[in-house]
């Protein structure tokens, strides 16, 4: 059970970080036109931290319910269940820096 939940963690954050990274990284990238790995960085600058939005509360969701699921299920492991449980706690204390973040650069110069 440990080595499935090593594996669902490590597979949550490596899709979060290619799809921040879209389209670079993939089989696609070699067909890109200089202009269009231009145009690609720029929008992946300005929205990398999206991706990241979207995604952190969802694998927190994910990983809260298995870890619940590991602890209360007939072969419990409460190793694998905490681990689950940092996991899902990582993902919120992402999800909020990157809100925090956004408050900060985005203040209204107006009172």
């Amino acid at each position: 059970m440990l080595v499935l939940t090593v594996l669902m963690a490590v597979a949550g954050l490596a899709v979060m970080i290619w799809v921040a990274n879209w389209p670079f990284n993939t089989p696609w990238e070699k067909d890109l036109s200089p202009e269009e790995r231009r145009i690609n960085a720029a929008h992946n600058r300005r929205h990398h931290r999206a991706a990241a939005r979207l995604l952190s509360p969802m694998l927190a969701i994910v990983f809260g319910l298995t870890s619940v699921s590991i602890v209360s299920g007939p072969k419990s492991d409460p190793i694998a269940a905490g681990t689950m449980c940092l996991c899902s706690v990582l993902c919120v204390g992402v999800f909020a820096a990157l809100i925090r973040a956004g408050r900060r650069r985005h203040k209204s110069t107006r009172r």
